[in-house]
Order: structure tokens, then C-alpha cells, then sequence
């Protein structure tokens, strides 16, 4: 994080209680590259707790961007990452908590790494072997940059999927193409339809020749 933007943050803080949730969240934010598991908590008791009207934003999206400078997908997978923790590593993060009264906090990874987990969870055409291996991989220790690019590849879908994708998007096409064809030949005997408007329909359905 920048000294401009830390700057940023510790004046925003400079008229708030160090104990209220505004102040938790900001003083998170400023620590958050070396831990992310606080932000991750602080933002979702914030969105389901809707206290970001109190402070004078309608939206939570909203408050993200202007008060805290984090963009749209870099809250979700935060967010995401955390309910992650809480659903599959619920010890761990409990073990995180109390460490805070000083104790040693319990090896956790990346909020990237967690978020690609949770998408790998989700993922039914994956066996729950191979989603359990790359949990234990990612959470005891191994190398968060080299995991990811596994994850990202177990994500990436397969040339059989990547070609009935095609094939349904031809066949989609096709049915466009059909029905506005026919409505080109219905338009061709008729004089309820002005002759400029027909001539535009009839460029809609050329650009709609071109993407067959």
C-alpha cells in the first residue's frame, strides 16, 4: 500500500473512535496486505449489517470504492474468502482470532489462493478428492503463486466443454437466423411497416449473417 494512500486512511481516522466499526474497518485496511482475514470479516459484518448507510452512503459498493479504495471484485473475493474460512476452516480462523491477544497466528494463505478454492468447491464437474487436496496443499504452506496457477488450470474449462459451448452458440444462431429471415420475407409483402424501418431490419439481419 502506498504512503499516499496510508496517509489517506490515517486521516480519516483522525475523528473517529478507535473502538467504533468505522474506524475497525479503515485500521484494517491499512494492515491489509499483511493480513486479509480481518478486512474479509469487518466487510461482511458491514454489507449484512448495513452500517454503511449510517456513515452516509446509500450503497456498499459505494462506501468500498470512495472510503476504503477497494474495487468491486477485490471486496467479493474478500468477502468470498472469508465466508470460505468460516465454512471450511473454522478452527483455523478461530485460532487467527485468539492470536490477536498475542499469541502466534496460524499459517493462512493468500485471499487470491482462498478465493480460487471456494470457486473449485463450487465446481460440480470436479471430484471432491482433488477439491480436498488442493485445500490441504493451500493450507499447509505451499507456495501461494505456484498453487494459484494450478487452481486457475483445474478452473480453465476442457476442449470438450469449450466445444459444446460452440456448438450451442451456433445452434442458437441458426434459430435467430431462421426466424429473422422469416420475418424479412413477411416484411417483403407487406406495407404496414415504413420502407426505412424495413431497411433497417434488413441491416440487423446482414450483421447477423456475419456472425454465422
Amino acid at each position: 500500500m502506498s504512503k499516499a494512500a496510508i496517509n489517506r486512511i490515517d486521516k480519516q481516522m483522525e475523528n473517529l473512535d478507535p473502538e467504533c466499526l468505522r474506524a475497525q474497518v479503515l485500521a484494517s485496511l491499512r494492515q491489509f496486505r499483511s493480513s486479509w482475514v480481518e478486512l474479509g470479516r469487518l466487510l461482511t459484518d458491514v454489507a449484512y449489517g448495513g452500517d454503511y448507510k449510517e456513515w452516509g452512503y446509500d450503497d456498499f459498493e459505494v462506501y468500498c470504492a470512495r472510503e476504503l479504495g477497494l474495487k468491486k471484485p477485490t471486496v467479493q473475493k474478500l468477502m468470498v474468502s472469508y465466508n470460505y474460512m468460516r465454512s471450511n476452516e473454522p478452527d483455523r480462523l478461530k485460532a487467527y482470532d485468539e492470536a490477536g491477544a498475542g499469541g502466534m497466528p496460524p499459517e493462512i494463505p493468500d485471499y487470491q489462493t482462498v478465493e480460487l478454492l471456494h470457486r473449485l468447491r463450487e465446481n460440480d464437474s470436479l471430484d471432491e478428492e482433488t477439491k480436498n487436496d488442493f485445500h490441504r496443499r493451500a493450507f499447509t504452506g505451499e507456495d501461494d503463486g505456484d498453487l494459484r496457477k494450478e487452481l486457475r488450470e483445474n478452473l480453465r474449462p476442457d476442449a470438450g466443454e469449450i466445444d459444446q459451448a460452440n456448438t450451442n452458440r451456433k445452434k442458437e444462431l441458426t434459430d435467430i437466423l431462421r426466424t429473422a429471415r422469416a420475418l424479412r420475407r413477411k416484411l417483403a409483402h407487406t406495407r404496414a411497416i415504413p420502407g426505412g424501418l424495413k431497411d433497417r431490419l434488413e441491416q440487423i439481419l446482414v450483421e447477423l449473417e456475419a456472425l454465422d
